[in-house]
This record gives C-alpha cells, sequence and structure tokens, in this order.
C-alpha cells in the first residue's frame, strides 16, 4: 500500500461514520459494522500504470460461509481507488460472484473511457460504474410516514414499478412482500406498509436462502407458497437482481415460482448479455424481462375495469422469455 493509504481508508471510514453511525469491526481484517445500516470491507488501491487499481482482498470478503452481522442496508465491499472522491460502493454478493473459484482474493479494476471495469480470473468483465460513489440510502425506520422522506430517499421509477406490481400482485388475489426497508415507501400517498405482508412466512429455508428471499424487491404468494419474484432494475445493477434470483434458483432448484426481472426497454440488451453468464445457466431457461411499460398497461387495464375489493383478474403480464444460443461472444465491458 502507499504511505497514504492508512489516512484514505481512514477518510473512508469517518465518511459512513457520519452517514451511518459508529463503525464497529468484526472479523478480523478491516470488516466493519456501520451502526444497524451497513457491514463493509474496506479495501485500498493507489493508482497504478495504465489507470489500474489493484485490490488483495480479506479471506473472510469472499468466503461465502462466512456470515457478516444482519443490517438495515446490507453487506457492501468499499474499493477506495486512489482518493475517497472515488469509492466503488460494490454489494457483496456481486463481489462473492467474481471472486468464486478465484483461490488468490485479488481483483483488477481498470478505468478505462470513464467506466470502471471489473476482472477476476476466470470470469467475464463486469463494469461497476453504476456502483462509483453510490452509497446506499439511509431510510427512516419502519413506522416512519413523512412521503417527503420516503419518496426521495429512493428512486422514483423504482417505487413507481414497485407500487404497481403490489397492486396487481392483490388484483391476482395474491398476497404481496417487500423488503422490510421498502415497507415504508409510498407512492401517490399509499404507503406500501399498508398493502404488504410485515412478516414472511416459513418456507423451511435455511439461514442464507431466507436471507436471499427476504430482499427480492416483490413476491407475490398464494397460501404460503411463492408464485412470482420480481427484480425491478431501474438505475439499479441488472446483475445484483439476477444473482438474488439465481440464488433462489440454486436453493431451491425444483420450484415453480415464474422469475422476472423487471426493467425498461432500453436495457434489453444488457439483461440479454447478463443472463448469458456461466453463471446463470440455471436461471436464463426459467427467467423472464417484463418492460416498465408492460406493468404500466397491466395497471391501466385493471384501473379501467374498476375492480372492487373482491374482484379479480389472471394473466396480467406477460414477459419475454431469452433463447440462449449454444456459443456467445460477451461484448467489451460486459
Amino acid at each position: 500500500m502507499a504511505a497514504n493509504a492508512p489516512v484514505l481508508v481512514e477518510d473512508a471510514i469517518s465518511l459512513l461514520s457520519k452517514r451511518y453511525g459508529k463503525p464497529v469491526p468484526f472479523g478480523r481484517s478491516r470488516l466493519l459494522q456501520f451502526g444497524t445500516a451497513l457491514t463493509c470491507s474496506i479495501n485500498y488501491s493507489k493508482k497504478l500504470r495504465g489507470d489500474k487499481f489493484f485490490f488483495g482482498l480479506a479471506k473472510e470478503a469472499v468466503d461465502p460461509k462466512f456470515t457478516y452481522p444482519e443490517t438495515k442496508l446490507g453487506e457492501f465491499a468499499l474499493l477506495v481507488c486512489g482518493t475517497v472522491d472515488k469509492i466503488v460502493v460494490l454489494p457483496r454478493s456481486i463481489l462473492l460472484d467474481m471472486t468464486r473459484n478465484v483461490p488468490t482474493r485479488k481483483l483488477d479494476l481498470f478505468h478505462e473511457d470513464k467506466a470502471f471495469i471489473l476482472q477476476t480470473t476466470g470470469h467475464p468483465k463486469l463494469n461497476v460504474t453504476e456502483f462509483l460513489n453510490r452509497f446506499p440510502q439511509h431510510r427512516p425506520p419502519e413506522g416512519e410516514t413523512d412521503t417527503t422522506v420516503s419518496t426521495s430517499t429512493a428512486d422514483r421509477s423504482h417505487v413507481k414499478i414497485q407500487s404497481h406490481l403490489i397492486r396487481l400482485g392483490q388484483a391476482e388475489g395474491c398476497s404481496v412482500w417487500v423488503p422490510p426497508n421498502d415497507r415504508v415507501l409510498s407512492y401517490r400517498g399509499t404507503h406500501f406498509a399498508t398493502l404488504t405482508l410485515d412478516r414472511l412466512p416459513n418456507f423451511g429455508f435455511e439461514e442464507n436462502t431466507r436471507r436471499i428471499v427476504h430482499n427480492i424487491d416483490v413476491l407475490w404468494l398464494t397460501k404460503n407458497i411463492i408464485r412470482k419474484a420480481f427484480e425491478v432494475e431501474s438505475t439499479t445493477s441488472i446483475y445484483s437482481g439476477l444473482l438474488r434470483l439465481n440464488d433462489l434458483v440454486l436453493a431451491q432448484p425444483n420450484n415453480q415460482i415464474q422469475l422476472y426481472i423487471v426493467a425498461d426497454k432500453r436495457r434489453r440488451e444488457r439483461v440479454f448479455n447478463q443472463l448469458l453468464r456461466p453463471s446463470f445457466q440455471e436461471l436464463a431457461p426459467q427467467c423472464e424481462l417484463l418492460s416498465f411499460d408492460a406493468v404500466e398497461e397491466a395497471i391501466s387495464r385493471i384501473e379501467s375495469l374498476k375492480l372492487g375489493k373482491s374482484g379479480r383478474v389472471s394473466g396480467l403480464l406477460e414477459g419475454e422469455r431469452f433463447t440462449i444460443p449454444d456459443r456467445y461472444i460477451y461484448p467489451s465491458g460486459v
């Protein structure tokens, strides 16, 4: 590490402390929990020749068997790229996938044409530009009813589509689940907490699977059975949403759950490219792309029907299932 590395790491810790609360170490190597908000590993690299950064990761950070303390906003790896003005805030789920079967626990980050590209041995490159300085929003505690706070702390498109999926699920006679942090949100004056389950049924999942299911954006349930699972990706990473759905498939290989990535149609190619990853071989045949437009059209249909509380409809949503070619070359930056 460069001589100024400890100072920059302390600056990063100070920055997180102001946002999320007092840091408490756990594990053995620069793993910290900030208040009840989030947990993360903090990693530093100076800028190397060729606009490159190199990170050596703590063993516990890349060990999927090592459990971080549970927090409201989740688990992350901070990659400090030479300065605290350039921190890639990477969800740990992505880090675990990118370091799977990488015994050296090392990764490279390249700054190319204003993009940050992550690379590890044996994995396709991953564009992580969207995570640059993208610190997760610290939402108010459950029970907070300030709609101004709720709508300003989350991406508006995400909240709108999530609200529509809640209404559509109810129209199909399902009970609906959203993550606890999202129950404080509201859309057009209606709070998610009044429309969704306050507790997820016990599906008999082991702890890691329970946590994955707990954080999927929207679940439709019938008699405590998950019918449909939706990951809404407006500005967030397509990859991280697919990874949650993929973990669900791997944990429950015989499930009959319909799986959807919900995104703007302009992101169609990005969804397709990510589904072609070897990591998603089991997921690709089961997962469909559902466009924002399709969700909006379905909402318009039920509004035109003027359903009462007892009214029920079905078949409102139809996604696109991709045909996966036998051979494919990843485009640059995937």
